[in-house]
């Protein structure tokens, strides 16, 4: 890189550059930056997302375009911006993570704010400004991967979670600490990942394989089990993530159908996979990690045909699953080594010796 960082900010919408009664997405990328410190020597590229939303109605395919667009200036920039809303902002940090895995060589964060720029103590200024510094930072030190920068917090996109709706400081990644931190000056923790020289020279390249028809589910023994069965039964779903208790135990308590009989979800469960719909089952947990041999319910659903989704959060465990669908369609055992691979550090270090 030269003395110039050239740095690529796609706007696709959210809190920060909305106006009005009620709030609605409108500012554009040049008035979002407009006033904003930009730091020496970094050279801004300013696009605007063709569609621009509140960010609850994004969907993959639009994560998608993002990923397209980004790899379409990729060899030209040095480091890239996301400005976001942030109430989806961890599934898409998830979903860019595994469009590129390691192929992505270079520092790109995904940011959002709690208010919009014209109101007054907004936090865009802040958020942006910190994202440049620390743009500037990862570049000249080879950090790269998906991050998103929350106050003074640089975190791992692959484990960001949004935990807090009223506060600043509204990210975090359980389980994990942050990969650097924004000030007074940008701080790099050891460990965070640098440039390889053989994967930089290959280039950027999108797996853009993800499966549509997968839904999440939050399980209890008080709700009832045909939710998944009329899902079987429609014949659309190919995957299923299913909130359960504890390390991903499922319930088998018997409801009652009148003529339909009666039947558990671990039933509802085994009907689903012997259709062949995949699936995974998801701790409730913000550092928790799923394990189906530890309890009777979790060696009954395994039993049934589940697969764990291991320590994934929420968003990640949505797009791996995904992916893990549309890559081995009629092989679970391959979907569940998919899944429980750490290619990106998305699943939490260490391991649990029960003996």
């Amino acid at each position: 890189m030269g003395e110039t960082m050239k740095s690529y900010v796609l706007n696709t919408g959210g809190t920060l550059g909305m106006v009005g009664k009620p709030l609605r997405p409108a500012k554009s990328a040049a008035e979002l930056l407009e006033g904003i410190n930009v730091p020496t020597g970094i050279e801004l590229t300013l696009e605007d997302f063709p569609l621009r939303e509140d960010s609850t109605n994004i969907m993959h395919g639009d994560r998608l375009k993002m990923g397209e667009l980004m790899a379409g200036v990729y060899e030209d920039h040095d480091s890239f911006i996301f400005l976001h809303g942030t109430d989806s902002l961890a599934e898409t940090c998830a979903f860019i993570s595994m469009l590129f895995k390691l192929s992505l060589q270079k520092p790109l964060f995904v940011i959002g704010a709690q208010m919009s720029k014209d109101e007054s103590g907004t936090d865009v200024p802040m958020q942006i400004a910190n994202t440049l510094r620390v743009a500037g930072s990862f570049v000249r030190n080879d950090i790269v991967g998906v991050f998103n920068v929350c106050l003074g917090d640089v975190l791992d996109g692959a484990r960001v979670r949004k935990r807090r709706d009223s506060d600043f400081s509204a990210f975090y990644t359980p389980g994990i600490h942050p990969v650097a931190q924004s000030w007074p000056h940008v701080f790099i923790q050891q460990g965070a990942r640098r440039k390889d020289g053989v994967l930089a020279v290959q280039g950027l390249h999108l797996d853009s394989r993800f499966e549509q028809q997968v839904a999440t589910l939050s399980v209890s023994a008080d709700n009832p089990p045909y939710i998944l069965l009329d899902m079987v039964k429609a014949g659309r779903i190919r995957g299923v993530i299913l909130e359960g208790k504890g390390a991903g135990n499922i319930p088998d308590r018997l409801w009652e159908f009148g003529e339909d009989g009666s039947y558990s979800w671990i039933d509802a469960v085994q009907r689903a996979t012997e259709k062949g719909i995949h699936v995974g089952i998801l701790s409730p947990f913000e550092d928790g990690r799923v394990n189906l041999e530890r309890y009777e319910l979790g060696q009954k659903v395994k039993k049934a045909g589940a697969i764990s989704l291991e320590s994934l959060t929420p968003a990640m465990a949505d797009v791996k699953f995904r992916q893990a669908i549309a890559m081995h369609p009629r092989h679970p055992a391959r979907i569940q080594q998919f899944v429980s691979t750490n290619i990106l550090g998305e699943l939490l270090p260490g391991f649990e010796d029960e003996r």
